[in-house]
């Protein structure tokens, strides 16, 4: 079941301009006996969604996620083993935890991703796992996921015409990712298909990915651009929920659904479609106040939100031999910490950049 840190797709060029910041000692000191109880943060929100991010390798160079030149990249021994993801889906699994997500980067590029999921669905708490992908490497491993017990999928799609695609993706592969659409749900899994909204480059298409929802059972989301190039700041103009929402040709026939405890997406049915769509305000941050997600990347820090820097660092803490006791208690003292939203968050960590949203883990 374990493959080992070097177990990765060909590595991408580093961008000497996006090192990530050297956390603290502070921020990863070890405190105290672990306490039951699930993890719980200042604000009485309780966290059971981790995002788990298996790689920060990626075979697309999108234009919102990070420079043509590619980012800075953990070498293959700081990246966290299969065996190591093992430990920490039990460990916050056993905190109450009852959804992961498995993200990269890419995660389909990492050896070993379908044995994780397979491991993380056999723990007690039979966990929801759930995978965020770009569904170019989807077809050889479509099987292996489902039987792992995979039941949804999150597909990274942003245009649905293949010179915009390749233009924004700075690479090939249209077909293949444009296809896994109607592959994920022939096999009767689950979808949303995520795509950023990018003036100047994609907004036109808005009502091409409305009408996928006409006969297909799935949820369109469309998403605000965050800045999360590896600069801190976003790649072109920005664009909002609500002006998303008014250029869709169809606004006035929406009918908004009640909105689900923590969920991050504002959904809306059309008359007549199968389907939703949903509008993700990660920029303007309007679902903070009940985020109950947490991010592991792929060197093993965590992050209690994506606006903030890294407030844990398990993996260094596993290989001197922690025990579970102490990463219980490094756990919650991360948690203790946890800013109020997004904006407090990134104002604490504005001294430095916002890095790639592939080394933060998706």
């Amino acid at each position: 079941m374990s493959a080992g840190p070097e177990a990765h797709g060909p590595r991408p060029a580093a961008h000497p301009a996006a090192a990530l910041p050297a956390p603290g000692p502070a921020a990863f000191a070890t405190v105290g006996p672990a306490t039951d109880g699930p993890l719980v943060d200042p604000q009485g929100r309780r966290l059971d969604y981790l995002r788990l991010a298996v790689t920060d390798r990626c075979n697309l160079r999108c234009r919102y996620c990070m420079p043509a030149a590619g980012v800075a990249l953990g070498d293959r021994d700081e990246i966290l083993s299969i065996d190591e993801l093992i430990r920490v889906g039990a460990l916050f699994a056993g905190l109450g935890v009852r959804s992961f997500r498995i993200t990269g980067g890419e995660p389909l590029v990492r050896r070993g991703v379908v044995s994780l999921i397979a491991a993380l669905r056999a723990l007690p708490s039979s966990p929801e796992v759930l995978l965020t992908t770009n569904g170019l490497l989807l077809v050889e491993h479509l099987d292996g996921l489902i039987d792992a017990g995979l039941k949804r999928v999150n597909l990274s799609l942003d245009s649905l015409d293949q010179g915009t695609w390749t233009a924004i993706t700075r690479r090939e592969g249209f077909e293949r990712a444009r296809s896994a659409i109607d592959l994920v749900l022939a096999r009767g899994l689950g979808l949303k298909l995520n795509m950023v909204v990018l003036p100047g480059w994609n907004d036109h298409e808005l009502d091409d990915f409305v009408e996928l929802t006409r006969e297909r059972a799935m949820t369109v989301r469309f998403i605000e651009p965050m800045p999360f190039l590896g600069e801190g700041r976003l790649s072109g103009p920005g664009i909002s929920g609500p002006e998303i929402l008014a250029r869709l040709s169809v606004r006035e026939q929406v009918e908004p659904e009640p909105v689900r405890p923590g969920a991050v997406e504002k959904l809306f049915r059309v008359p007549g479609h199968v389907g939703r769509i949903g509008i993700i305000e990660g920029h303007s941050r309007t679902f903070c106040g009940t985020c109950r997600r947490l991010r592991i990347d792929a060197r093993g820090r965590l992050r209690t939100c994506l606006y903030g820097r890294p407030s844990a660092f398990l993996r260094p803490l596993m290989r001197a031999g922690a025990d579970d006791d102490a990463l219980v208690a490094t756990v919650r003292r991360a948690v203790a910490g946890r800013l109020a939203d997004g904006v407090a968050a990134e104002t604490e960590h504005r001294r430095h950049n916002l890095e790639s949203m592939v080394n933060i883990g998706g």
